[in-house]
């Protein structure tokens, strides 16, 4: 066991409780214990060993202290996400990056291609182009509510026909008890079946959902 009066006639008066004050902060590392007392790494490591100090418990506490550090960003989204973030800008809105945690890297960041913070309001984004569903024979656009959909706060649904894009605000508090929901590429929502769906086409452009965090739980 040290003797911490030993350690204090030799390193100077408090010695032995700055070198307790620094193992018990995982900010310093053994090398920079070791530099500040004249002594090895190899005999800090033994000394913390003999004080109830375990070096890759310090470690993990540093590493999870860390400054998240951005492993990889995007220079160029794919077009489909482009052209969406574009139409959010023309509607006054701010659109910046979102750069999700990695579940197996703590304090790595990785950004999104297909998630955004619309004035702080998390989002996914979807573009789907049109086909025909039968019976009706009218154009849909289906949109499924995966998992990566439930991360967000807001579904950002696009329809494409043609030139032609319709941009859909919904909030993910609507979606909780729905798989998937299918729009009308042209026209309203036209219910073929005997029971009575929700017509989704009434979050066209619903900017006032994406003006706070506060309104999309609404």
């Amino acid at each position: 066991m040290i003797n911490s009066a030993l350690f204090d006639r030799r390193y100077g008066n408090g010695a032995f409780a700055r070198l307790y004050s620094m193992l018990d902060d995982a900010a310093f590392t053994y090398q920079q214990i070791a530099n500040k007392f004249g002594l090895t790494r190899q005999s800090i490591a033994l000394l913390a060993n003999e004080l109830g100090f375990k070096g890759r418990q310090r470690e993990r506490v540093r590493l999870l202290r860390r400054e998240p550090r951005i492993i990889k960003q995007f220079k160029e989204y794919p077009s489909d996400v482009r052209a969406v973030k574009n139409k959010l800008r023309r509607a006054g809105l701010r659109v910046t990056l979102y750069n999700s945690p990695q579940p197996s890297m703590p304090n790595f960041l990785r950004t999104s291609l297909r998630m955004v913070l619309v004035n702080g309001v998390l989002c996914t984004i979807q573009l789907r182009r049109a086909y025909k569903l039968r019976p009706n024979g009218r154009e849909y656009v289906r949109f499924d509510v995966t998992k990566a959909i439930k991360r967000a706060k807001v579904a950002l649904w696009a329809t494409r026909n043609g030139r032609a894009t319709k941009l859909y605000v919904i909030p993910l508090s609507h979606l909780r008890k729905v798989s998937s929901v299918f729009m009308p590429s042209d026209g309203r929502y036209v219910d073929s079946s005997k029971k009575s769906r929700k017509d989704w086409t009434g979050y066209e452009e619903a900017w006032n959902l994406l003006d706070s965090p506060k309104r999309v739980a609404l």
